[in-house]
């Protein structure tokens, strides 16, 4: 099998992670990793002893050995960079989020699109294999009709100055949800409160409304008693509860819910007709674990060669933007509804 040659650009807390599984996937090679700080140039050269060291992207851009990027830097760098990654006509995965704005990520995604390139975004989860079970689960209306959906994602730190928990935490749970459904929000509200640096939240409530009437929430912060990674998605016949916490049970189906029956005759009441609950199994399903990292980037090689797309493409990277954007902007007008509007080839927060 052909490898793609990937250079990895950033080598702090994921970007090692990275490294390590371009360096190990199938479907890529490691040319090399670039980043200015001289201690991490020398952790990588121990870890990667036979990969190349760069210092600035220049460096990285001129070696016809590199076909695609991985950009493992700070949201705030992703445009400039990955415009110059893509306009010398590499590849390029970004992590979560694409943007800080959906101007940026769009003008990133028309300029991959423009040059027939492969812009893909880092939203792990996609490539679990408890998510992908539990997509098939909805596709096949295990379910039944989803109704709603719930999530949670909560620690005590990584607590960071240069961005909020929400652009930080709710990339993943967003890009979850969509994939999960099919469609993206066309409507959220949303508060969010800092208590420890002002201006910054460090926790965030947001409601999210889907075109086909589904209705989510999610919740996200940095400063909770326990991790916590979960994931509720009630349907019409059963309901389901993702857990990424948990190594061995990462997936339950509940088979519960409220029933109505046509059998009048048999109720006391209009009200015991209209209404009943019922309580079944919870089955727990065997899903095998695998690195959803290195599935990530095993897909990222894979498409780059021109073979089977990803769904973590540039456009999903771009509708996840959006939403943050949209949660954004009700949260600093008070929880005032922020409507979304899309064209076929924009994409715009309308107030």
């Amino acid at each position: 099998m052909t490898t793609i040659g990937t250079a990895v650009i950033g080598y702090g807390y994921w970007g090692v992670n990275l490294a390590r599984n371009v360096a190990g996937a199938d479907s890529t090679h490691l040319v090399g990793v670039c980043d200015p700080d001289p201690d991490r140039q020398a952790v990588l050269a121990q870890n990667h002893p036979d990969a190349d060291v760069w210092s600035n992207l220049d460096q990285v851009l001129a070696d016809e050995r590199v076909e695609a990027v991985v950009l493992a830097t700070p949201a705030s760098t992703h445009h400039g960079l990955g415009m110059d990654v893509l306009r010398a006509n590499r590849h390029l995965m970004v992590e979560k989020p694409l943007s800080e704005t959906v101007a940026h990520a769009q003008e990133l995604v028309d300029e991959a699109d423009s040059r027939g390139l492969l812009l893909m975004v880092g939203h792990t989860f996609l490539y679990s294999n408890p998510v992908k079970h539990l997509k098939n689960w909805i596709d096949t209306r295990e379910l039944g009709a989803v109704q709603y959906l719930y999530s949670q994602r909560l620690s005590l730190g990584r607590i960071r100055r240069d961005t909020n928990a929400l652009w930080n935490f709710a990339p993943h749970d967003i890009s979850i949800m969509n994939h999960l459904l099919g469609e993206t929000p066309v409507e959220v509200t949303a508060k969010g409160f800092s208590f420890i640096q002002q201006g910054i939240d460090d926790v965030c409530f947001a409601s999210l409304t889907y075109p086909s009437g589904i209705g989510a929430n999610l919740h996200v912060s940095w400063i909770d008693p326990r991790k916590t990674r979960l994931m509720t998605v009630v349907g019409d016949e059963k309901m389901a509860i993702y857990n990424d916490v948990s190594a061995d049970q990462p997936l339950w189906m509940v088979d519960s819910g409220v029933a109505r029956d046509s059998t009048l005759g048999e109720y006391e009441s209009l009200g015991d007709f209209q209404w009943r609950t019922r309580a079944g199994d919870i089955s727990i399903p065997r899903v095998p674990m695998v690195e959803p990292l290195r599935a990530e980037i095993n897909a990222f090689g894979v498409a780059a060669a021109g073979g089977e797309p990803v769904p973590t493409d540039g456009r999903h990277g771009l509708e996840v933007v959006q939403v943050l954007a949209a949660i954004d902007a009700s949260a600093q007008d008070g929880g005032r509804p922020v409507s979304i509007d899309r064209g076929p080839t924009d994409v715009a927060i309308a107030a």
